[in-house]
């Protein structure tokens, strides 16, 4: 069989589970059956197309679309590792273990999406922080979702100024400012 015919079969191997893969910070908070790793990949890739249509002189669509679909592939084998914990035990140690994941899972396909993974996380390219902020926003869409189900106790994650980083994308900001306004909330600064 041919090599990368075999890589892309082992792949989705891999990443089979992703669509089992509960988002963790929302099971912590009580929300039972919250949305997969992969959903929320699929509503971040649909978030960056819709920002990359309204703003297509300031983010490269092609490139920003192939970050938002690998940016939490690691999470198939690593799964989903809270921010809070992750911030408060694991340093960069868990940045480290999804880039090695990433290359690993990459490894011998073309293009450079193990790269983009990196990308994503230095956060120095538009579309780099375009998506860590919708990737923040995206939470915080979905936390409106589950209150007005009346599922879990989310009422922390309104306190938290890390939820509402815009890292720097005003079209972000703005965004974070209507998730605020439609929940009746003050965005924290």
């Amino acid at each position: 069989m041919d090599s990368f015919i075999e890589k892309t079969i082992r792949l989705f191997e891999t990443i089979h589970p992703l669509d089992r893969v509960p988002r963790a910070g929302y099971l912590l908070r009580g929300v039972a059956d919250p949305e997969s790793v992969a959903a929320h990949s699929h509503f971040m890739a649909l978030l960056a197309l819709l920002y990359c249509e309204a703003y297509p002189e300031q983010f490269d669509r092609g490139r920003t679309l192939a970050m938002a679909l690998v940016h939490d592939l690691p999470e198939a084998r690593l799964m989903d590792i809270p921010m809070p914990c992750a911030d408060a035990y694991l340093d960069t140690a868990k940045q480290t273990a999804e880039q090695a994941i990433l290359d690993e899972m990459m490894e011998g396909l073309p293009g450079d999406l193990s790269r983009l993974h990196a990308e994503f996380t230095e956060a120095v390219t538009s579309e780099a922080r375009l998506l860590r902020g919708l990737d923040k926003a995206q939470m915080m869409l979905k936390i409106i979702c589950y209150e007005r189900e009346h599922r879990g106790y989310l009422e922390e994650f309104w306190g938290n100024p890390k939820n509402f980083n815009d890292f720097g994308i005003a079209p972000v900001s703005d965004l974070f400012d209507a998730i605020c306004e439609r929940a009746g909330r003050t965005r924290p600064r």
